[in-house]
């Protein structure tokens, strides 16, 4: 995906986030047919992509085409993303099947945190395991003429015995393979955008020296109140950094280590 359709992708999550639902296994629901709606519907995947037309003008066209037909949240990410730019058609509809399994994974979230999302990582990595030890499963999966329910509860089984709500929802989606994109894929593709999110709710601390408990908990408190929910620290010990702690949260970096400021201290002498 282009840097401009990565920015617009950007914006639709942002979206779902800023507009929790109460019921987000739904609003993913409706996205993954809203994914299959404009697959399958060249003109009106081209009018919520044509660039000529005024953001407003697509967005607007989004709102009347879906209005009372999905919910109030779902048709607002779909007007959100018809007013972005998309340098291909298809990239549209890319963001919406990423989208709703960011919803997925919103749900899991809601349930039971970390674990729940752990919990339905593991099922996908069962499930991927278990096709690439199979090679009648991948064929059953492959088989487009086969009947959809028959693929789904064979999906579910290859995810194992104790599947969770999300991760059911997620491997009937993945045994479609509506879009082109074999069983096996999907599911990579899947298990990458949930540890993406997964990865934000884990701090991973780097400290030259072991922190005692009551610096553990004082840092707790302070990325909680930071960051606007519970997480989880993964403390590292590494002597080279000198002093100070290094805080990572998803793609964020905060670096307050004795070694930062004396590499920046040394480049600030040598431009001077």
């Amino acid at each position: 995906m282009s840097a401009v359709s990565t920015e617009s992708l950007n914006m639709v999550e942002e979206a779902l986030v800023a507009q929790p639902s109460d019921q987000p296994e739904q609003v993913a629901k409706e996205l993954f047919a809203l994914v299959d709606l404009i697959d399958s519907n060249g003109g009106f995947r081209r009018a919520l992509t044509d660039p000529s037309r005024p953001a407003e003008e697509r967005a607007a066209m989004a709102r009347r085409a879906l209005t009372g037909q999905v919910s109030e949240q779902t048709l607002n990410l779909l007007v959100t993303a018809a007013s972005a730019r998309w340098s291909q058609e298809r990239d549209l509809a890319d963001a919406l099947e990423q989208v709703a399994v960011s919803s997925v994974a919103l749900a899991a979230e809601r349930r039971g945190g970390l674990v729940a999302l752990e919990e339905t990582v593991n099922e996908l990595l069962t499930f991927i395991k278990a096709l690439e030890g199979s090679a009648d499963a991948q064929s059953a999966l492959a088989d487009s003429k086969a009947p959809k329910e028959a693929l789904k509860k064979l999906a579910v089984s290859l995810g194992g015995p104790a599947t969770s709500s999300e991760g059911r929802l997620l491997l009937e989606r993945i045994s479609l393979a509506t879009r082109g994109v074999s069983a096996l894929k999907l599911a990579e593709d899947f298990v990458e955008i949930i540890v993406k999110r997964q990865n934000r709710w884990i701090a991973r601390v780097t400290s030259a020296s072991r922190l005692s408990d009551q610096q553990v908990a004082k840092l707790q408190a302070s990325l909680t109140k930071t960051y606007g929910r519970d997480l989880k620290l993964d403390i590292t010990l590494d002597p080279s950094v000198l002093g100070g702690l290094r805080v990572q949260v998803g793609d964020e970096i905060i670096d307050g280590t004795l070694s930062t400021r004396l590499a920046d201290l040394g480049r600030a002498l040598k431009a001077g």
